[in-house]
């Protein structure tokens, strides 16, 4: 899946934030392990910036025993987002 991520920068998504969100797309749904691998970034960056995405309703996760499994909400979420961002 290609996505635009100037779509994504224009909603004031931080790099870090847009690397999680399309590692987390394409990998459908993921641990905190394969998020990391995928986007390079610092297991402390990937932590804090998952928390961010699940504040902003971009990624859900549900816990099986001690881990997080996380997935990145429908892109047409993105939409809404946006539509609020216009309302506010």
């Amino acid at each position: 899946m290609i996505m635009d991520t100037q779509i994504l920068e224009d909603i004031g998504l931080s790099n870090a934030e847009i690397k999680i969100y399309l590692a987390i797309l394409e990998l459908g749904t993921a641990t905190a392990g394969p998020i990391l691998e995928k986007s390079g970034l610092h297991s402390s960056v990937v932590h804090m910036t998952l928390n961010k995405l699940i504040d902003r309703g971009f990624v859900t996760f549900v816990k099986e025993g001690k881990r997080n499994h996380y997935q990145a909400t429908n892109p047409r979420h993105i939409v809404d987002f946006i539509n609020e961002k216009k309302e506010r």
